[in-house]
């Protein structure tokens, strides 16, 4: 896009494929980025000098206000972009844009606010936002997840309860299936057993 700030020649043959790989969906075509549709290999798969030029350049490009740069800021853990992501993050109003920036700082350094909206989340009156940012509820891997999880089992939105309630099997029984083996009220039912909740916390941290 002609509005991006590219200060390096990205063709050059110095570059790794991981590299051009990394370059072209950020800068040329990003649909695939955007879907999550592709490998994000490259992320840990350029050099340690790639990877520099690589938060360069997102970074300089951060004032577009785009969400995957923002995304890219946390995957590549550029601490020199926090100002300008806390800057944006002051900006927005909309909660969609300020979860996928507070994300982006959190995993740069692990900022309580991320909790904090995503508890904002959970009380949000679109359910087009929740659908679009569920899988952010387990980021944290901490009890806040569980409760989180389990609260939105009462969500307004069928399909919003239907996401808890799979992820709550998932956890339980280690793998996906086509049907849930446990319902909503066999879930509900166990909100205050502590034990139980610590078995779901568990699994959640041993996941990937």
């Amino acid at each position: 896009m002609a509005d991006y700030q590219i200060d390096i020649d990205p063709n050059s043959g110095s570059f790794s494929t991981a590299f051009k790989e990394f370059y072209s969906s950020h800068f040329k075509d990003t649909w695939g980025l955007t879907r999550g549709d592709i490998d994000t290999y490259f992320y840990t798969a350029m050099t340690i000098e790639e990877k520099e030029i690589a938060k360069k350049l997102v970074r300089q490009n951060l004032n577009l206000g785009y969400t995957h740069l923002f995304k890219a800021s946390g995957d590549l853990h550029d601490d020199k972009a926090l100002p300008i992501l806390y800057e944006h993050l002051q900006n927005y109003k909309d909660l969609s844009r300020k979860l996928t920036i507070g994300q982006a700082i959190w995993k740069i350094n692990n900022d309580d606010l991320y909790q904090e909206l995503l508890r904002e989340l959970l009380n949000h009156s679109s359910h087009f936002t929740k659908e679009a940012h569920f899988q952010q509820v387990t980021d944290l891997k901490n009890q806040e997840s569980i409760e989180m999880l389990l609260a939105y089992l009462n969500d307004n939105a069928d399909f919003v309860r239907d996401l808890a309630l799979s992820k709550l099997n998932y956890l339980l029984i280690g793998q996906h299936s086509f049907e849930n083996r446990f319902d909503r009220k066999y879930f509900i039912t166990r909100q205050k057993d502590e034990p139980f909740k610590n078995k779901l916390l568990l699994s959640l941290q041993h996941l990937p």
